[in-house]
């Protein structure tokens, strides 16, 4: 392998080379693309940058570096606001290991560069390179999440079927389908707030915290015409004004996100989410891609359920922190200040707060993490 070179990218001078290898990268994700990084500097408070990697003249790695501003200090992230995917991303005929070590050591300096205290890199789910990330970074956080995947050359039949549907399901979809409920996507401004209302309600309902409308608009601005992202609504039949659920996804290469599905608690009796999952589990068969994502959700509970009877399986990945400044702040933080200081950001595990840095790696489980957030907010 001739000599690596890396070069820190603005987003603006992200262009045609970096659209042109994350298309042809059988390891990239919507989530890498400039097309996303718009939508994310849309919203801030994130300013885009790309750390890529060149072999010569050629292009054969890239990891996306998201630097947000905060109140504890500046945090770097590999991937900003929902989401699961985005993290480094490969060309398929090199040797990884020395374009990962370039890539990662140059993120790091970066976040140094740039006066950041954290630098996180997530790993990838679908072809996984989580040990190949730890070993590199030695990061002194590490994150241990799942999202739930399906794979739609299993899960979809040509006909449009399911055959690893789990029977309560096939009664769900017999309801759903049943005339009452159709799909539409026509992806237009009104439609799109119309849906958040409901993205909007419905999260209040569990409980959950609802993203920023402008991250919607946003998507319809630069994700959309891209063919990055898509927006799905159900209506009623009879009164096709009423719009009772709708999602939000994005979609690159051979995988496709559900990042915000939602519905209307009080038209649940129609089943409006399992005809929403139906249909786009069949539009993205039908599209090509490979891949579900449905992303990650609580291991106990009826959200995960939901996304296993469809013959879904877990897909464990690993969120990497590497401690890249003054890392104080954070520490004596309280869930709630995060949370509130970086809103749909990962800047630590929860369960790491209140601690003292120590030599050993901080480790850490979606579940032990996620129930010191809900004692904090008890």
């Amino acid at each position: 392998m001739a000599t690596l070179a890396t070069a820190i990218l603005p987003l603006r001078e992200a262009g045609a080379e970096v659209e042109s290898f994350l298309e042809a990268c059988p390891s990239s994700c919507a989530q890498q693309t400039p097309a996303w990084s718009r939508v994310i500097e849309a919203v801030g408070p994130d300013r885009s940058h790309y750390v890529v990697c060149r072999e010569g003249a050629r292009l054969v790695g890239l990891l996306p570096a998201h630097l947000c501003a905060g109140p504890l200090g500046s945090i770097l992230c590999s991937a900003a606001q929902a989401g699961a995917l985005g993290g480094v991303a490969c060309a398929g005929d090199v040797e990884p290991e020395p374009i990962y070590r370039a890539l990662l050591g140059a993120f790091e300096g970066f976040a140094r560069e740039a006066g950041a205290a954290l630098a996180t890199v997530y790993t990838n789910p679908l072809l996984p390179d989580h040990e190949l990330c730890e070993r590199i970074l030695a990061p002194h956080y590490v994150l241990e999440n799942a999202c739930q995947v399906l794979d739609l050359e299993r899960g979809v039949a040509a006909d449009g079927s399911f055959p690893l549907a789990a029977e309560n399901l096939r009664r769900n979809l017999k309801r759903a389908e049943s005339g009452k409920l159709r799909v539409d996507r026509n992806a237009s401004v009104e439609n799109v707030r119309a849906w958040y209302a409901i993205h909007a309600t419905r999260h209040r309902e569990i409980g959950a915290t609802p993203l920023p409308e402008a991250l919607f608009l946003g998507a319809l601005e630069h994700a959309v015409p891209q063919d990055k992202a898509s927006f799905f609504f159900v209506r009623l039949s009879e009164h096709p004004g009423t719009m009772v659920a709708g999602g939000f996804y994005v979609h690159h290469g051979g995988v496709i996100d559900a990042l915000m599905p939602a519905f209307r608690s009080e038209h649940a009796e129609l089943a409006p989410n399992f005809l929403l999952a139906a249909h786009t589990l069949r539009w993205a068969r039908g599209a090509g891609y490979r891949h579900y994502n449905w992303q990650g959700s609580p291991p106990e509970g009826g959200v995960r359920r939901f996304k296993l009877q469809w013959g879904s399986a877990d897909h464990a990945y690993r969120l990497c922190t590497r401690v890249t400044g003054d890392v104080a702040p954070f520490l004596s933080a309280s869930v709630d200040e995060l949370k509130r200081g970086y809103p749909w950001h990962f800047a630590l595990p929860f369960d790491a707060l209140g601690s003292v840095p120590g030599a050993a790696t901080h480790r850490s489980r979606r579940e032990t993490a996620w129930k010191v957030a809900a004692d904090d907010e008890s």
